[in-house]
Formats: C-alpha cells, structure tokens, sequence
C-alpha cells in the first residue's frame, strides 16, 4: 500500500510519461488580443473565435484553447514568458517586440488593417495648415499603449517635436475623442478608428494629415512551435477565403481575410516605431 507521499509521487510520474508519450495531445494556447480602445468582452472575443479555433485545432492535431487577454501589461508579459503557442495582436508595437526579443514568428497579417493609420483631425474651423503647427497645439490620442499612441509619438517625432514641449493628452476609448474636441478640451484629436473618424467629417472636422501606415492585427507563433507547426498555423489564416467554411469564418470575425507578411517591413517598422 503506498503512503500519501508515495501516490502522489507515483501520479506525477505518470503523468510526466504521459505527456512525453507520442500522440498525447497536449493542448496548445490561442491568446487573442483586439485592442484596450474598443468595447470588446472576453466572451465576445471566445465565441467570435471558436470556429478559427477548432480549424486549428484539426490542422495542428491538439486542442487549442482559446484565451482574451485585453491587458496589455499581462499581454507582455505572456508573450515575454511564451505562454501563447498562437497569438493574435492588434497592438502591432507588442507583436514586433515579440518579434525582435523572444523569436516569435509573423505568419499573417490581416487584410483590411494592413494600412492602419493614426489621422490628425480639427474642427472646420481650426487654422491649422500644416502639420507641424499641431506641434503647438492640445492634443488627445488614444490609450498611451495602443498602437495609435505609438504611431502618434513617431510621427510626431518625424516632425520634429520635442516631447517634453507638445501638449499630448490621452484617453482610453477612441469614441471618446470627438466629445473631447467639441467641449474644447482639446484641439487636435487623433484617431485611427474608421467609424470616428467619419463621423467626425460627416458632421465638418476635417483630416489635417495622417501617419504612416502600419500593418496591425497580426498572428505571430511561439518559437516552442516547430518550422511545421508554424507553417500549419499560417496556412490555415491565409487559406480561410478559398473554403466555403473559411468564408464563414471571416464573416463571423468581420475580417477579409489574412496576407502573407513581408519580413523586411517588419524589421523597419519595429525600427520606426521606436519599440
């Protein structure tokens, strides 16, 4: 009869053979990531990703639980600690240092956020004619840890600003910034969100200038992940418009589809960003 200590060393050792045994299907982790600037739940994000997940899951063979993380620190820090197999992150700029720092690999980029702009709007009114004359004015962008914020801060440099001199504020929800604009809270408001941004010029703000674009809601896979695996992982995104269930799949996430990501720009962009 084996002692408490002694059955439990024995069920751990089991299991450790279990897990090393060929064919045990260990589960693989799908952390899913669409931005803190938009109103989107965790459940939301689960059953909009369901499907994706059990295509993966077949394409992989092993189960792929799917984890919402809209905590950028937390998202860091599992990323750092290569707790995701798969990742998909709308914050570029948590990606590309993924990328650079712990040798997670690109494998799809999503079509229709390949050009992601940051746009400088004022009121009909405003005098601004340039873009550097936002330099002196009382700006407001998103949360200072998206992915617009860190375009904003580029571009801004690009012109010249010296941080310690523009008035830059922030605020968590991008919805937010026209009602900042309107009360006068603020003169520039920036924003890459499509649907604020017309709105805003539907009711006569205008687009002073616009950034640079960038490439964002990325699917990156963990280097613990084979050349193969990896390779399965972006098959499956970048085959989703060619399968009738595919399509579906794309309706059910309100995406086109996924491209093939080019390296060179992605080494550039991690550059400009200043990550």
């Amino acid at each position: 009869m084996f002692s408490g200590f002694a059955a439990r060393a024995v069920l751990t050792l089991a299991f450790a053979i279990a897990v090393c045994a060929p064919g045990f299907a260990q589960e693989l982790v799908f952390g899913v990531n669409e931005g803190v600037t938009y109103r989107i739940t965790p459940h939301e994000t689960r059953e909009r990703y369901k499907e994706l997940g059990e295509l993966l899951a077949k394409a992989l063979r092993r189960p792929v639980r799917i984890v919402p993380e809209d905590n950028y620190p937390k998202l860091r820090k599992n990323l750092e600690a290569k707790f995701y197999d798969i990742a998909y992150v709308h914050p570029a700029h948590h990606s590309y240092r993924a990328i650079r720092d712990e040798g997670y690999r690109l494998v799809a980029t999503t079509k229709g956020w390949d050009k992601y702009k940051a746009r400088f709007l004022i009121k009909a009114d405003a005098t601004y004619k340039q873009p550097k004359d936002v330099l002196h004015a009382k700006m407001v962008m998103p949360d200072p840890d998206s992915i617009t914020a860190w375009m904003v801060r580029a571009t801004l440099r690009d012109l010249g600003a010296d941080p310690k001199q523009i008035s830059l504020g922030a605020t968590r929800y991008q919805d937010g910034i026209p009602f900042m604009m309107e009360h006068g809270f603020y003169e520039v408001g920036i924003t890459a969100a499509g649907s604020v941004v017309k709105e805003w010029e539907s009711k006569g703000g205008k687009i002073l200038f616009e950034s640079r674009p960038v490439p964002i809601k990325h699917v990156i896979v963990s280097p613990v992940l084979s050349k193969e695996d990896a390779e399965r992982v972006g098959a499956v995104f970048l085959g989703l418009e060619t399968t009738k269930d595919g399509r579906a799949i794309l309706q059910k996430l309100g995406f086109q589809g996924y491209l093939r990501p080019n390296p060179a720009d992605t080494v550039e962009l991690t550059k400009w960003l200043g990550i």
